[in-house]
């Protein structure tokens, strides 16, 4: 397979500051076969951006939570039909705000976690009832701040006592769920998602460089976050969703967010997951995670550009149509991506995965991202 394009490719964004820097790793029946990267991880040091330059991960730690999720799933820990006060009771009363009145909604099920239809909102959704949310996820900001931070499992117990946005089950939005699936792994596994993770995902796959901190021997490979790219990029001065540079294990470890990996590791995941496992997950258990969950109703306000073409289950997108999503990969292709460009893609048909990492505040997908994995089908 030649994938000599790939390289001018990330270049030429690169040379015309379209990115500072990036990494890019392609995995083939489990083992990696390409790798290319350039620009910088630090342009004020002059450090170059590599596939072991530790990155914030963002939304592609949803990833490896849709893995833990569907192993409990296959141990009979978990059920999508469970409903969420099972494992919190301070989900048992779930409601949304309409017109100021306060209404009850469904139960909220680990299936509405999976598929993003639970109702529990991101901070900044300014619709009727997003305040409650909005206002925890500044507590939690807080008491980070302060030295003294919520844990996984007391922030998911005080969102069960805010509004939802919709009732439970009757649209998707991207929202908290996934922070609230994090918790409730941890409940289900007895053991802090972390642990759980390092012990069923991160140490059987060799993923040495991932997990919810960077510690003080490792920080020399940590990215730089820009908030922009061109002549002049900007280091960002703000935190989003309370992902700080951790240098030890935090007490809030986010599900949907959290993680810092490098583009090298990250692909190990990938490369499991395109192979149809058979490591950490079984053969259905991947057919499962890439199956759309979603009904025609909730399928209304999934309608962001970066998911046309797609379903959507188990916190990834599914390809189905490759000719409104602009994408030379096979039918069923999944993935995910993250607010600073982090991007994973999971193929089964040719057991090939492709990771980009990049550091750029909203990034998400990346021009790049898409035509480097387009150029990558083409060399096939």
């Amino acid at each position: 397979m030649g994938f000599e394009s790939i390289g001018g490719i990330i270049d030429r964004e690169i040379e015309t500051h379209a990115e500072n820097g990036a990494a890019f790793v392609i995995t083939k029946d489990g083992k990696t076969v390409y790798e290319y990267s350039a620009g910088l991880a630090d342009i004020e040091k002059g450090l170059p951006f590599r596939s072991n330059t530790i990155c914030r991960a963002f939304s592609c730690t949803k990833i490896a939570t849709a893995v833990a999720a569907v192993q409990l799933i296959g141990r009979g820990k978990l059920d999508t039909a469970w409903e969420l006060s099972y494992f919190y009771p301070d989900f048992s009363n779930p409601f949304y705000i309409r017109k100021g009145e306060r209404l009850p909604s469904p139960p909220i099920t680990i299936r509405d976690l999976l598929n993003m239809t639970s109702g529990i909102p991101y901070p900044g959704d300014s619709r009727e009832g997003g305040e409650g949310m909005a206002d925890l996820w500044g507590r939690l900001d807080e008491s980070i701040r302060a030295g003294k931070s919520l844990t996984t499992q007391e922030f998911a117990a005080l969102a069960g006592k805010q509004p939802l946005m919709f009732p439970a089950g009757e649209q998707w939005m991207y929202g908290s769920s996934a922070d609230i699936l994090g918790a409730v792994i941890e409940k289900a596994a007895d053991m802090r998602l972390s642990e759980y993770m390092k012990k069923n995902i991160f140490d059987p796959l060799g993923m040495e460089d991932t997990a919810f901190f960077v510690p003080q021997e490792k920080r020399g490979r940590l990215s730089v976050l820009y908030e922009n790219a061109g002549e002049h990029p900007k280091k960002s001065e703000w935190v989003n969703l309370c992902v700080y540079d951790h240098d030890k294990p935090p007490a809030f470890e986010s599900g949907g967010a959290g993680l810092f990996s490098t583009a090298a590791d990250y692909a190990k995941l990938g490369a499991e997951l395109s192979a149809g496992g058979a490591g950490v997950v079984s053969r259905t258990a991947v057919s499962f995670l890439a199956e759309n969950g979603l009904n025609a109703e909730q399928r209304r306000t999934y309608d962001w550009g970066s998911v046309q073409g797609h379903g959507y289950g188990n916190l990834v997108r599914i390809l189905e149509d490759r000719n409104r999503a602009g994408l030379l990969a096979g039918k069923g292709a999944f993935g995910w991506d993250g607010w600073t460009g982090t991007y994973l893609l999971c193929d089964t048909n040719v057991k090939m995965s492709f990771t980009l990492f990049v550091q750029r505040c909203g990034a998400s997908t990346t021009r790049l991202s898409r035509n480097a994995v387009n150029a990558a089908y083409f060399s096939l």
